[in-house]
């Protein structure tokens, strides 16, 4: 933290002095992890740990920890150095969905001064497949990726997916691989061995230009795991090309303004001549 301070005197060269004034705040109660992620496979129950230390010298003890969501709960609240250091367990419940939810704890801390302070521990619960497919969700190619088809020296349009097993205790290998509800040939697919048992990539490229505007397709991933024995995303390629942009049209009230920097143009000041009435025939009188 750092101040400034305008000091003023009676000295006619130098009425006024500028002061920096510099400090450093100390927290009270320091956590350790600032935040806390329990991950782990999908039923089962994740488990994790912090601790809380003091800050200055004030002395704490730490009298509980509250989960302000209720996703998790605390376990025991271990001393591990007198006045100075706290251990605290918390738990997560099984899911029987993956995803991910959030918590934050309020911690709780009596000091030697006689005041209790809190402070607040985000927490993150991965409840993860037995196999974890990044990314997630569908596998896009856009007509900005398919319109360089066919161009020579052009990079491959391609999409990479990493299947990632969550218990290292349980390895996997891929058995098969398989695109469904697609035009035979347009989707070719690859696999590669990043560590084995564990880490694998697919590889999905897009070998030629379509008259459809758009593919769909499904991609079907077997397995030897026991727990998940095919992994599946979806496959979208969009083909043609993109949309032009439309052409901005002219104001009407700004077309006939002379540019900045000419000559306003002249006009024809001339009166115009206005026509006369043509007179009334005359009529004579019946004799």
């Amino acid at each position: 933290m750092r101040k400034y301070a305008t000091v003023s005197c009676n000295d006619p060269k130098r009425p006024t002095i500028r002061l920096n004034i510099g400090g450093k705040l100390l927290q009270v109660l320091k956590v350790q992890p600032t935040a806390l992620n329990l991950r782990g496979p999908l039923g089962s129950e994740h488990n994790g740990e912090f601790t809380v230390s003091r800050g200055t010298d004030l002395d704490i003890t730490v009298i509980g920890a509250t989960a302000q969501k209720k996703q998790v709960s605390v376990g025991e609240i271990r001393e591990v150095e007198a006045g100075k250091s706290y251990a605290i367990e918390v738990y997560a419940p099984s899911a029987l969905v993956p995803g991910m939810v959030r918590d934050a704890l309020t911690v709780e801390a009596m000091c030697s001064d006689g005041k209790v302070r809190t402070t607040v521990i985000q927490v993150t619960i991965d409840h993860q497949a037995p196999i974890t497919m990044i990314p997630r969700g569908n596998v896009v190619f856009q007509r900005r990726d398919t319109a360089r088809l066919g161009s020579p020296g052009a990079a491959p349009v391609r999409r990479d997916l990493q299947l990632m097993g969550t218990d290292p205790k349980t390895p996997f290998t891929i058995t098969g691989i398989e695109v469904m509800d697609a035009p035979e040939g347009l989707f070719k697919i690859s696999q590669r061995t990043i560590q084995p048992g564990q880490r694998y990539v697919v590889s999905i490229e897009v070998t030629e230009q379509r008259k459809e505007r758009s593919i769909r397709g499904q991609l079907k991933i077997k397995t030897d795991h026991p727990d998940m024995p095919e992994v599946a995303a979806r496959i979208y390629a969009q083909f043609g090309a993109a949309a032009a942009l439309p052409t901005p049209r002219p104001n009407p009230g700004t077309q006939n303004r002379p540019k900045q920097g000419s000559s306003p143009v002249k006009l024809d000041k001339r009166p115009t001549p206005q026509t006369k009435p043509a007179p009334a025939p005359k009529v004579k009188p019946a004799g």
